[in-house]
């Protein structure tokens, strides 16, 4: 989160609003946005009040089971998707909330739908109380994961930059508490890979990276065409500001977001709609790095 003088910009209303523009530009996410918009007023909410109370890191599950939880259930099950809708309140009475949410500071791996409901809680929490967090885990603290909390990276952007000749630095987000950090261009955000030949980007039909790369995403059917292809006049590029980041030695992947090709992208957002992006990458046999907040 930015922050100047002793105040934090409040990072929900922006989000609100491109979840919003999104659902219009690109129908295929339409009901994934428009239900995340609605999840973004609950956790708007806990953010809020976690901000003025600033709880403890000893005290952080305990504190969104009781102030999210069950918001984020009850927004779930009236606004959701059907099937998430119903299998969220089943899981609901059925799952520990602590432990799971113990084993999602630790990045254990959980059942979708337990995930979601975890981080969706804990979530605005940690994002809230940023710093006085600490680290949340008990795990790795290298540079691929958050330096704040020890999350796994949800997604990489690069930031615009002042002068044209200078190459844009590449950020990774925090999957938790939503904090970027810098790290290298040309490197494996799951296992640290540096070797070029087995770190190939895909990029769909119609855009420039793509073509120069030669790794391409049809528009329609997101067939690979190992070929360079000039695309057509006629094809408009969904997807021009976003790119998939694989790497053949872990077969990983994360989206990456470049500001300057779409200064009004909010890399949460947009990685969170480009849902035929991620599931071109699992085609291709690729895993990602973690699931974002709906499962993709």
């Amino acid at each position: 989160m930015a922050q100047a003088l002793g105040v934090v910009m409040n990072p929900w209303t922006q989000r609100r609003r491109r979840a919003a523009e999104l659902a219009e530009r690109w129908s295929f996410a339409a009901e994934l946005l428009t239900f995340y918009a609605a999840l973004l007023d609950v956790q708007e909410a806990v953010w809020v009040r976690a901000r003025m109370d600033v709880p403890k890191r000893a005290d952080l599950i305990s504190y969104a089971g009781e102030h999210a939880l069950r918001h984020v259930i009850d927004v779930t099950t009236e606004k959701g998707p059907a099937k998430l809708a119903s299998v969220a309140a089943i899981v609901f009475h059925e799952f520990d909330f602590v432990q799971q949410a113990r084993g999602w500071l630790e990045n254990d791996a959980l059942e979708p739908v337990a995930r979601y409901l975890v981080r969706a809680s804990v979530g605005p929490v940690l994002e809230a109380i940023g710093l006085a967090s600490g680290v949340a885990s008990g795990g790795a603290s290298d540079e691929r994961h958050c330096p704040h909390c020890g999350g796994l990276p949800q997604l990489s952007y690069f930031a615009t930059s002042a002068e044209d000749l200078v190459t844009p630095q590449r950020f990774l987000e925090c999957e938790r508490c939503a904090t970027s950090w810098a790290y290298p261009r040309m490197t494996c955000a799951a296992c640290g890979e540096t070797k070029t030949g087995l770190l190939p980007t895909f990029g769909e039909q119609g855009t420039l990276q793509a073509d120069l790369a030669g790794r391409v995403i049809r528009k329609h059917g997101l067939q690979t065409d190992e070929n360079k292809t000039q695309a057509s006049a006629e094809t408009v590029p969904r997807f021009r500001h976003i790119r998939i980041d694989a790497c053949r030695a872990c077969s990983r992947y994360l989206l990456t977001v470049d500001l300057g090709r779409d200064a009004h992208a909010v890399p949460v957002v947009d990685e969170l709609g480009a849902v035929p992006l991620d599931l071109y990458a699992k085609e291709q046999g690729m895993t990602k790095i973690v699931p974002n907040l709906m499962g993709f």
